[in-house]
């Protein structure tokens, strides 16, 4: 007897489901449309519908027909019928407040939070949740972007050498706290959620996205589903600034940090009086592309042939509609310029045509991303295993 009324309650959360899968990606939609579209009958439509009418989950919104005959009322997703967070990690801790049509509500930085720090996230959240006058019982989900390696569960994170942590318990932290679906996920692949959203990539079934900033990671998206591509500093073919020959290099030298030192450690004389990481960067490629002095032109040349050959990799292997990049390498206008002609050029050889731009949404891509996961997976449709 429980177990048929376990069937019977997993039927109607996977019914429901697909309605409000639907009436997310379709609305305004009728119920008599919802019974075409999903072979449900009228009756359990109905009832489904009404139950989310009254949670405020979905509203009434006009009607449609002509004539003397009865008019379908539509339906909608309700945006006040509640909110998801997403809470972005990376370096500064940033808190995204989403209402249910995704509609972006505020966002808001605060202090970093690692290591034991991290214990206070639910405080941190709290305060957030009362400022902004948010009832308990309107959080609908809640998304935590990290940088670091999850588990397959993505419940714990395994390290975090950004976070300082190893086999965190972030997932049951949260969860205990607020009682609400709580989502983690890789602050590179939550930044590639966003694009894909409401960004650069609106529309695209996949997609790879590269962030060269304090860390380094690829996010990738192929037909729609978000592929964990582990810890960051992926090697590449790369030309040593002292030698004409190759070497292999790791990704993460292009960090904000790596890249500055290496800058700093080849041109001491020219740098010695620039204290700010940000600045050394921005020196090198002035003198670079605006100067064009040498030897900073030729480095600068072939840092881009460098990370255009890791774009052209990901792109040969696995052919996304797009590849955006981000981090200082979007904000050098220059040098992402002179990567699009190294990229011209390769495209020649490689017959595989390449879209790289840069994010739409910079370093607001990941709590917005961790948001826009809590609230996918509110409406999204469950599938029988």
């Amino acid at each position: 007897m429980q177990a048929r009324q376990g069937n019977q309650k997993l039927l109607k959360q996977f019914n429901k489901s697909k309605l409000l899968n639907l009436i997310n990606h379709l609305a305004p939609i009728s119920r008599t449309d919802l019974v075409q579209k999903t072979g449900l009958s009228p009756t359990t439509v109905s009832s489904l519908i009404e139950e989310s009418l009254l949670d405020g989950t979905l509203v009434e919104t006009g009607s449609v027909g002509e004539g003397v005959g009865r008019k379908a009322t539509l339906l909608e997703i309700n945006a006040y019928g509640g909110v998801v967070i997403g809470v972005d990690l990376s370096f500064a801790t940033e808190l995204t407040l989403l209402n249910l049509r995704g509609e972006l509500l505020t966002t808001e930085r605060m202090n970093e939070l690692s290591g034991e720090g991290l214990s206070d996230l639910p405080h941190l959240l709290e305060a957030f949740i009362t400022k902004h006058q948010i009832e308990r019982d309107h959080i609908k989900g809640i998304g935590l972007s990290l940088p670091g390696i999850l588990d397959e569960e993505r419940k714990k994170i395994v390290f975090s050498y950004n976070l300082n942590v190893r086999n965190y318990p972030l997932f049951d932290l949260v969860t205990n706290a607020f009682k609400v679906p709580v989502h983690l996920v890789n602050d590179v692949n939550a930044a590639a959620f966003a694009e894909q959203y409401s960004g650069q990539a609106v529309g695209c079934h996949s997609l790879v996205y590269t962030l060269l900033s304090q860390g380094v990671g690829t996010g990738i998206i192929l037909r729609n589903e978000i592929y964990n591509t582990g810890e960051t500093g992926n090697s590449i073919l790369a030309s040593d600034f002292s030698e004409e020959e190759s070497i292999f290099h790791p990704l993460n030298m292009y960090s904000i940090h790596n890249l500055s030192k290496g800058i700093r450690d080849r041109h001491s004389k020219e740098c010695a009086h620039i204290l700010e990481n940000d600045a050394v960067i921005d020196h090198f490629f002035h003198r670079a592309f605006v100067d064009m002095e040498e030897p900073f032109h030729s480095e600068a040349k072939r840092m881009a042939h460098d990370i255009v050959t890791l774009l052209c990799n990901y792109a040969l292997l696995l052919q996304p509609e797009k590849v955006l990049v981000n981090g200082w390498v979007a904000k050098q206008d220059q040098f992402f310029q002179y990567m699009l002609k190294v990229l011209n050029e390769l495209e020649k050889t490689t017959n595989v045509p390449i879209q790289l731009e840069k994010s739409y949404w910079k370093e607001k891509g990941p709590s917005l991303g961790a948001a826009r996961l809590a609230l996918h997976h509110i409406f999204k449709e469950m599938q029988f295993s």
